[in-house]
This record gives C-alpha cells, structure tokens and sequence, in this order.
C-alpha cells in the first residue's frame, strides 16, 4: 500500500491543478480556463477553503482534497452533519487502480487530524469510477439532485461515524 501525505496545498500545486485536463465526460472537472487566475489561486489558498495538496511515498503531487463548504454542489441539500470532502486526482494518475488507496488517505486525515465523525461527498452521476470507490470506502448513497448551475445529475454519499 502506498503512503500518502496530506498536507495544506501550496501555490505551487494549485497551479498545476488549474492546467490539469481530463478526457470527456470527465472534462466537467476542468478548471476554468481564465485570463487573471490569481483569484482562484488565491480561493485554493485560503485556509477556510480547506484545500490540501495529496503526494505519494515519491514526494509527488498526485491530487488535491478539500474538507468543508468546498465539496459541496449548489442544489443540494447539505446540513452540519458531516464533514464534506472534494478531491481530484492529477488526469494520468487516474484510471490506475490507486483511487481506493488515494481517497482512503484522504478519509484517515479527515478522521485522524481534522476529528471528523461522519463524512459526506458529492458526486456527478456519470462519474461511475468515483462512485464505486466511494462504495467501496463504506459510503452510501443519501440523495440525488440536479446541479443549479448546469443540471448535471448529482449524488450525494454519507459515510457513518467510525464504530469502535
């Protein structure tokens, strides 16, 4: 099993993620493409936001997680209940069978260092890939809605608290 690190994302790593493009449908998930980035790198970097860089046992920046307001999508019905995660894998890292080991890393900082209980995700229904490494992870499927800014399908997924 790969050890990843998580740690605040950095200038440097934000930048790579605003020239990351994926292939279609997974495209949904590009960037925006603008002339003045830095108030988006600046949104990345504000610790509210709650971005955090993901590199792999080699010192790689391979992805990027967000704990809080960020993951969640405008249409859907979110309450203080758990703690909401975004991530997203660099484009040629995907599709390799890592994404169980990379969103578990992601789940153990949110549990271990960030104290969270229950933890909650959303997802577009298209991304079949992510949906069954979240299922995999132990999160079930709580709500379905139409993204108000272009009406994409969307999942919601809860994971319980940790039972000892």
């Amino acid at each position: 099993m790969a050890a990843y690190r998580i740690q605040p994302l950095t200038r440097e790593e934000a930048r790579q993620i605003l020239d990351w493009r994926y292939a279609p449908p997974f495209d949904y998930y590009d960037p925006p493409l603008l002339e003045d980035t830095e108030p988006l790198l600046r949104a990345f970097l504000e610790p509210e936001n709650g971005f955090h860089g993901v590199r792999d046992d080699q010192n790689r920046f391979i992805g990027f997680c967000s704990y809080g307001f960020d993951g969640r999508v405008l249409g859907g019905h979110y309450d203080g209940t758990a703690l909401d995660i975004g991530l997203g894998m660099k484009p040629e890292m995907t599709s390799h069978g890592k994404g169980i080991e990379f969103f578990r890393a992601i789940m153990a900082f949110a549990y271990g260092e960030l104290g969270a209980e229950n933890l909650r995700l959303t997802v577009a229904d298209f991304n079949d890939r992510a949906q069954r490494v979240y299922a995999r992870a132990g999160f079930e499927v709580v709500d379905h809605f139409l993204d108000a800014l272009d009406a994409v399908p969307h999942t919601i997924m809860l994971k319980p608290a940790l039972r000892s």
